[in-house]
């Protein structure tokens, strides 16, 4: 660890500490798995691929089945591009914890998952996160070209039973936030629809996004708290993330301001947010929902009961894990599915 003679600005020990010095010292509360390249006991294989040496940015690519069957089955996959969380401090797509979520999204949904890093705060703070987030949908859109162009030798192998007429974009917790982030980015001006062509977006995939604000009520500071989701964490992280300066009620974290004004026309693609009621930050969460809805926007709430933020990073086989797991394949697959 880290000398503790030097002096602390931030502590949320054991797992991160900020020096006045500016020197920062992180642990990983989960190990690192490395990628599968033929398929692990799931059936889901993985790579990883470097995006920005630069910027220290890759992903993860999931495959629910071996790379060489799924080319040579010339079958189309459902693609979701989605971000881990960890308060945008921590967080790593080779984190035991997550890896296994994606395996888990990528077999029951079958569909290719692509995990993305990102740069995390102090070192990086706003706007690094959402640059690294948008870089990665502009790489996936780069390799929907070049497959619709069938140029192969800047292709992807492993994107190449891709749909790209079918992508996602997905996030949990700070992850969530991201996403919905990097959505709207891709949504409004300067950007349409049509700039993405031939890649089509169809959903929004936001599991206990982190949406917050500058006030509290009684009933959010009542609410219950864990080691994933307390304020003390949550003021510690937003602190080291907001530009010098910025207050939590800009739109980085409170989405109401955008959504909300009648000068900013606002879309997104279809939406689904899952919650969970033992979750501090759900009931803002459904107050961005209504405005949301009110902007025009198709959005769809999942919640669950008696369990709190992240709930199926530490208990992935309860009934409520595969209820929002069902939930999402639900809603990537409603409109694609086969009858046999």
């Amino acid at each position: 660890m880290a000398s503790d003679s030097k002096e602390v600005e931030v502590d949320m020990a054991p797992l991160f500490r900020l020096y006045k010095d500016g020197t920062v010292y992180r642990q990983d509360p989960y190990s690192r798995l490395l990628p599968s390249p033929e398929p692990d006991a799931e059936g889901v294989a993985s790579k990883d691929i470097t995006l920005d040496a630069a910027r220290g940015l890759w992903v993860r690519i999931f495959l629910p089945g071996s790379p060489t069957s799924l080319n040579l089955a010339h079958e189309k996959l459902p693609l979701v591009l989605i971000f881990h969380g960890g308060g945008f401090v921590f967080g790593n797509p080779a984190w035991s914890n997550f890896h296994m979520f994606c395996v888990s999204m990528a077999k029951r949904s079958h569909s290719i998952v692509v995990s993305a890093s990102y740069r995390l705060a102090p070192e990086h703070r706003f706007p690094a996160a959402f640059e690294d987030g948008f870089s990665a949908l502009k790489w996936l859109h780069s390799q929907s070209i070049h497959q619709s162009e069938g140029n192969h030798e800047l292709t992807e192998p492993w994107l190449i039973s891709a749909d790209f007429s079918r992508c996602f974009i997905a996030g949990e917790s700070a992850g969530g936030t991201l996403a919905y982030h990097v959505a709207r980015m891709a949504f409004n001006t300067p950007y349409s629809v049509a700039s993405w062509m031939p890649m089509c977006m169809e959903g929004l995939v936001l599991i206990h996004p982190g949406f917050m604000r500058g006030t509290r009520t009684q009933e959010e500071l009542d609410s219950y708290q864990d080691v994933f989701m307390n304020w003390n964490t949550a003021d510690a992280c937003i602190q080291l993330t907001l530009p010098q300066g910025c207050s939590i009620d800009n739109s980085y974290f409170n989405p109401l301001p955008i959504v909300s004004s009648p000068d900013c026309p606002f879309t997104l693609p279809k939406t689904l947010i899952l919650l969970a009621d033992k979750d501090a930050l759900h009931f803002y969460v459904l107050q961005c929902v209504e405005a949301l809805k009110d902007a025009c926007c198709q959005v769809d709430v999942v919640m669950e009961h008696g369990v709190g933020h992240v709930f199926f990073i530490a208990q992935p086989d309860s009934e409520q894990a595969q209820h929002m797991t069902q939930s999402i394949d639900h809603f990537i697959n409603k409109d694609h599915k086969v009858l046999l």
